[in-house]
């Protein structure tokens, strides 16, 4: 009866049922905490009271960003920018370089195999025992020697763990990188072209101004108006042309910080493509967006993610550290050949072989071991404040955006109203002067509210236009289909 019950142990612990349960031996002493996913408070969904709609757009980036600057040429620069910016490429480098720590984490999950050879004279003393029998002899050998750390508190798979995740934020950091070179190229080039059509608009006045001189000098020679309204219409000019020409150098400017975010001039690329016409800016019509974000579509930005890869590489990093605190134990194994001459060296009995197993456990180290514990628990819960306030900060950020693009929204239709109202006004008192009911600063009031409210109007429309350019960095492109 004893044998029968030895026999049946032996089936429950054959190889086969050992090597299924040797890894769920190994996890159960992990010494890596299980990571919990750190909870904030925040609300399912920001600004309740604006229109909720979150669907996917049915459109590539490529679509979207065409039909935010009308033209084709603002993604062809952002193309050029992902790819010639210098923060891209440092993103790039240290994206290798986490790949390459992983693949190093990785390799201690394995043996260690390497080649071994050697060659040697020896000549043994006359003095040892036996006295007076000294010989020279040579020894070679060559083999292989096979090492490997057995996992049992979890060092080597927590150090898998890190790097898989340090590898993940870093990768959280490269996008993160490319949606602000991304945003920044959108937000110069709209810039450029709200200049552009400033600058449209200055010209355009300053040809109508050049106009009503011309006519009021007749006028005063014909004796229908008197030399002031000559010298007004004059002080109207040259106070448009200042504005012409501090638009123009802003242009300049503009143009060369966008020539710096694409590391050339951007020059080169509008003469590749159809050159923008400026008063399109204000013509073309743009996307709507998602208004009522849920929390998990901005719990995907790049930072956000980047910031709870950290903190999970952090928990991985404290179980690193415990487990230096217990024994480690090595396997090796040598097998080759040995013999003391070369020709003999390939023969049968040259064969060779050994076997064994060391263990390795601290005893006194002063502390280092626990103080490198608590070193790691410490940056773990720094790592738990930074994804909070991470977290907070992408919701602010969003909640931003959407608040500017809908109050922009709003500012728009009211300003539209306004420059349609101050055309007819300038028409009015074009009529009402032409009749002799009013004096001619009543039309320079008219053209300068005009003009004014014109400047105003396109700046508005850039604030519009920028607000969706913060949506789109601050919920990370989340809701635009990847081309």
């Amino acid at each position: 009866m004893s044998n029968f019950k030895f026999k049946k142990t032996m089936k429950i612990f054959s190889p086969k049922h050992l090597m299924v349960m040797t890894p769920l031996l190994l996890a159960a002493c992990s010494q890596m905490p299980v990571y919990e996913k750190p909870k904030v408070d925040m609300p399912k969904v920001w600004a309740e009271s604006l229109p909720t709609s979150v669907q996917k757009a049915q459109m590539t980036e490529e679509q979207w960003w065409d039909s935010l600057s009308g033209d084709k040429v603002l993604y062809q620069l952002i193309e050029k920018g992902r790819a010639q910016n210098k923060d891209i490429q440092i993103a790039v480098l240290r994206l290798k370089q986490e790949r390459s720590y992983l693949t190093q984490a990785q390799a201690g999950s394995y043996p260690e195999l390497d080649a071994t050879a050697g060659a040697s004279r020896t000549k043994s003393s006359d003095q040892t025992y036996p006295v007076g029998q000294g010989a020279e002899y040579n020894s070679y050998s060559l083999g292989g020697l096979l090492s490997y750390e057995v996992d049992i508190w979890g060092r080597v798979s927590s150090m898998k763990a890190s790097a898989e995740a340090s590898l993940k934020a870093t990768e959280a950091n490269k996008d993160a990188v490319d949606l602000s070179v991304t945003a920044a190229i959108a937000n110069a080039y709209l810039n450029l072209r709200a200049l552009d059509h400033s600058v449209i608009l200055a010209e355009d006045t300053v040809t109508s101004r050049k106009e009503a001189l011309d006519l009021r000098k007749k006028q005063l020679q014909l004796g229908s108006i008197t030399p002031l309204s000559v010298q007004q219409a004059e002080a109207e000019l040259a106070s448009v042309q200042v504005s012409l020409y501090k638009l123009r150098e802003q242009r300049d400017l503009q143009r060369h910080a966008l020539s710096l975010l694409l590391g050339e001039s951007p020059e080169k690329i509008l003469q590749d493509s159809e050159k923008p016409d400026g008063k399109k800016f204000k013509d073309h019509q743009v996307l709507s967006v998602p208004m009522g974000v849920p929390s998990d579509l901005l719990l995907r930005r790049p930072d956000v993610v980047a910031a709870e890869q950290n903190l999970i590489a952090a928990n991985a990093n404290i179980g690193v550290a415990r487990a230096s605190l217990f024994p480690s134990i090595s396997l090796t194994g040598l097998l080759g050949v040995q013999s003391e001459s070369l020709s003999n060296l390939f023969k049968d009995d040259a064969f060779n072989w050994n076997v064994g197993a060391s263990l390795t456990a601290p005893i006194f180290d002063y502390g280092k071991r626990r103080a490198d514990v608590e070193i790691s628990q410490a940056e773990e819960k720094e790592m738990l404040i930074q994804y909070q306030d991470t977290v907070r900060k992408g919701f602010a950020e969003t909640l931003d955006a959407l608040t500017q693009y809908h109050a922009s929204q709003l500012q728009l239709e009211a300003q539209q109203r306004q420059v349609t109202a101050l055309a007819n006004s300038l028409d009015l008192a074009k009529k009402r002067f032409d009749a002799g009911y009013s004096s001619y600063l009543e039309v320079l009031d008219a053209q300068r509210s005009l003009f004014n409210a014109q400047l105003s109007y396109v700046n508005t429309k850039l604030e519009h236009y920028s607000s969706l350019v913060s949506i789109y960095k601050a919920i990370g492109g989340n809701w635009i289909l990847k081309s």
